[in-house]
């Protein structure tokens, strides 16, 4: 499965970067979201669950490529990239090429052109800026070359591009007749698209594309920027029962192929959160997902990912990206979900020690109605009567009654649980002595009886002595 081996690693970054967060929820379901919300902080984002439905709302600011800087000197705006060798570095080319062109337009409308002629002169076949004539140089200094991301999924055609503005000159002038320098200033520029509000944030649809601001300091301005879609990352996920189900729709445009894409990081990341609360640690659950035989399937592990298209490839409006995506589907019990080889887990319990008038208990991420369906409990290989515990949903929860805790010899014992598709095992110690909280609360007992007492002793014998 090409797509989903890409978007682990995806997946891989955030699950190295999201705490597991300790939290009380009633379900499974109402935990997975509690932990959905702490990931989305980063994102500006919030969950909620209703009507059967996880919606994730979240917006996108890559913080790798959240502003450009163009030096200055004089009136001059100055940017020259050099040799482009990355990905990253054609987006950030891309990024400076773009915001470039807000600069040039607000020099040409402080020096007097309307927006009709900027618009006219650019979709010329005249428009090739030299900077001798029209205080504006803008032209490729290298070859234009595809480059590909680090995860694969996207690419971006640049070059890159030598931009020189001088905004006292900058003109439409189609002569080489000298122009009369204007009282136009780095300044004038600044402001002028500070107070600009198609450059503020644009709208389609009621949809914000970007929000800037323009700041400046003495050799540099920069454009900070977001770059987001209101709806356009936003993800749903319908969750009935504590099971998840996912299946793209129909994926005609790079859009398409975008909020599908988005759908899939989250997918896999949900997939990961549900792994670390049915108690595996984050190195196995990256092992497993890395490894050749990661074929997750519904029947054995309570996770089903399938591709159900055939992979494409889009390009996005303005050409610049391309993004390759497959129809996937996505099925998550969230109590069965496991990476082993029908292998269970111990979510709660393993290992402890308790002393011999204790109820025991123990917590497993198996599926409560099948555990009571099928499932049998050994205690150092004896299977043990149900009439010693009791077992209740939660992914199953047993606990040992305490007359059965001690007939129990004191020293450790094995616990296996079973069902007709996996088994679990842990230790437990059983001990006759009072275990160390029950020590320390006798103990501050029997200090607040004394300093009672010698209270009650030092009044009695003031009392004789007066």
């Amino acid at each position: 499965m090409k797509k989903r081996k890409k978007i682990m690693k995806i997946f891989f970054v955030a699950l190295m970067l999201i705490p597991l967060t300790i939290v009380n929820a009633a379900t499974k379901t109402e935990t997975l979201v509690e932990h959905l919300k702490e990931l989305v902080k980063s994102f500006d984002g919030n969950v909620t669950y209703e009507y059967d439905t996880i919606d994730i709302d979240w917006t996108n600011p890559n913080s790798k490529y959240d502003e450009v800087s163009f030096s200055y000197k004089d009136n001059v705006i100055e940017y020259n990239p050099g040799k482009i060798t990355n990905y990253e570095e054609a987006v950030d080319v891309t990024s400076h090429t773009i915001y470039s062109l807000y600069l040039i337009e607000a020099a040409l409308r402080i020096n007097g052109y309307t927006e009709k002629e900027i618009e006219d002169y650019f979709s010329s076949e005249t428009s090739e800026f030299n900077y001798e004539r029209n205080g504006i140089e803008f032209k490729e200094i290298g070859e234009e070359k595809e480059f590909t991301s680090s995860d694969g999924t996207s690419t971006i055609t640049a070059a890159p591009r030598l931009i020189r503005i001088d905004v006292a000159k900058a003109n439409l002038n189609t002569t080489d007749e000298a122009v009369t320098p204007k009282s136009t200033t780095i300044n004038d520029v600044v402001e002028y698209l500070n107070a600009d509000s198609e450059f503020k944030s644009t709208e389609d649809d009621g949809k914000v594309i970007f929000e800037n601001e323009v700041s400046i300091d003495e050799d540099t301005i920069t454009i900070s920027h977001t770059y987001y879609w209101d709806d356009y990352y936003n993800v749903s996920f319908p969750c009935e029962n504590d099971i998840i189900t996912y299946e793209d729709e129909e994926i005609n445009s790079y859009y398409d192929a975008e909020r599908a894409g988005s759908h899939h990081m989250f997918a896999i990341q949900i997939i990961g959160e549900v792994l670390k609360m049915n108690g595996y640690t984050t190195e196995e659950i990256q092992k497993f997902l890395s490894s050749e035989d990661s074929n997750l399937s519904y029947e054995k592990n309570g996770i089903e990912v399938k591709e159900i298209g055939e992979e494409k490839e889009f390009t996005s409006p303005d050409g610049l990206s391309k993004i390759t995506t497959t129809p996937m589907s996505f099925k998550i019990d969230l109590n069965r979900a496991n990476i082993g080889d029908n292998k269970y887990k111990v979510l709660d319990g393993a290992n402890q020690i308790i002393s011999a008038n204790k109820e025991l208990t123990f917590r497993f991420n198996i599926e409560f109605a099948k555990f009571k369906a099928e499932g049998k409990v050994y205690v150092d290989g004896k299977l043990v009567d149900p009439s010693n515990y009791t077992a209740k949903e939660g992914s199953t929860v047993i606990t040992f009654n305490a007359d059965y805790v001690k007939k129990l010899a004191a020293n450790e014992h094995t616990l296996k649980v079973t069902t007709n598709d996996g088994e679990v095992e842990t230790k437990f110690t059983i001990t006759n002595n009072p275990q160390t909280g029950d020590s320390i609360i006798f103990y501050i007992s029997l200090l607040g009886l004394s300093i009672v007492g010698l209270s009650v002793a030092g009044l009695y014998i003031k009392k004789l002595f007066n």
